[in-house]
């Protein structure tokens, strides 16, 4: 039976940036993730105070020179006020990226294999238990039976929380968020270095582009309310937003893209336990409008490839300040969040009562 170090349940952002940390500190590290490599997936933004914690984790250099489409402003039309531009070459940071997620996820693969991370693609977990010694027995659904041991896990499966859930772990479930999305191809530049965001009746608009021919169309809102049921609905209902239309003129709908996914904020009562940890949004997930996804999953896989290092050289005190700070990054979020959906007035929905009011799901 193989026997690592550590083990990762997921391979997302937090989950092969932590693989890649803790491998460098010679660690023998394994991923499980149910999905296969080379998913399309949404491009998303990326703030440039990112690059601090990228290049702390020995990622940002190859970051850079994989020249990801810059992110200088956010067009906004958020409630009734008029639309503006909120310019990121003046803020103290500066300006951002729309990453491509493609080749985002392709550089942390490629850190994983440099460092010999095992990877077990399409694969998920079917039983946990520990045995006399304390470690932990993975049981895989695979033809094979297959069955992994490890000193420690890392649950980076985001709000599946595939390992967490087994150990019935509590989670607190803000809203019903879910994302309805599509890549489409487009090569209009109205909307280069630029990233757009519009509110409507029952929720929220997102488009940028992230290559010169490709770009990300996402309408958030909740999932028991009325939701674009396939591309060509999301791009015609997109159409109907003043700040949109002319973005995407020439847009056509890659229709295979087409997916629907869970947006919802949340947190794990706790993140950490005996010889487990919860990180990236399985440890505490964002509203996609606050643009903490990415820095808060890097962030989380750094923090957490110290806590574990610190812990295997006798220092397990550092969990909880890892737990401590995740908790504190959240509650910081929470303040954020309300006020962002505090400014916008004049819609009489349910979506925007349910935000207006901090009512919990």
């Amino acid at each position: 039976m193989p026997l690592y170090d550590a083990i990762i349940v997921g391979a997302g952002v937090a989950g092969m940036a932590a693989a890649s940390a803790l491998a460098k500190q010679g660690l023998r590290i394994a991923i499980i993730d149910r999905g296969a490599p080379d998913v399309l997936k949404p491009g998303e933004c990326l703030m440039a105070d990112a690059l601090k914690i990228m290049k702390r984790l020995g990622l940002s250099e190859d970051f850079i020179a994989a020249n990801h489409r810059s992110l200088q402003a956010y067009h906004v039309n958020w409630g009734q006020q008029s639309s503006y531009q909120r310019h990121l070459l003046t803020s103290p940071a500066g300006a951002g990226w729309i990453v491509n997620r493609q080749h985002f996820d392709g550089m942390l693969l490629k850190h994983c294999q440099q460092q010999q991370v095992e990877m077990f693609w399409q694969n998920s977990l079917q039983a946990i238990a520990r045995d006399a010694s304390g470690y932990w027995q993975l049981q895989l659904k695979h033809p094979e039976k297959l069955c992994l041991s490890a000193r420690f896990v890392l649950d980076a499966s985001g709000r599946a929380r595939a390992f967490t859930r087994h150990l019935g772990i509590n989670s607190q479930r803000l809203d019903k968020m879910v994302a309805t999305s599509c890549h489409i191809h487009s090569v209009s530049e109205l909307s280069a270095a630029t990233a757009t965001i519009a509110s409507d009746y029952q929720g929220w608009w997102y488009y940028a582009k992230y290559s010169d021919t490709r770009g990300c169309l996402c309408y958030f809102s909740d999932g028991d309310l009325p939701l674009p049921d396939g591309p060509k609905t999301l791009l015609a209902q997109a159409n109907k937003q003043s700040l949109l239309a002319p973005l995407l003129a020439d847009a056509r709908p890659m229709t295979s893209t087409f997916k629907r996914s869970a947006a919802y904020s949340s947190a794990l009562q706790n993140c950490i336990g005996e010889n487990w940890l919860a990180l990236g949004d399985a440890a505490a997930s964002f509203d996609p409008l606050s643009s903490y996804g990415m820095t808060s999953a890097l962030s989380g896989a750094f923090y957490a490839s110290q806590a574990l290092k610190r812990y295997f050289n006798n220092q397990p005190q550092y969990l909880q300040t890892y737990q401590q700070l995740m908790q504190k990054n959240f509650l910081a979020y929470l303040d954020k969040r309300y006020q962002q959906y505090e400014q916008v007035a004049g819609y009489n929905s349910l979506f925007w009562q349910r935000r207006q009011q901090g009512a919990l799901a």
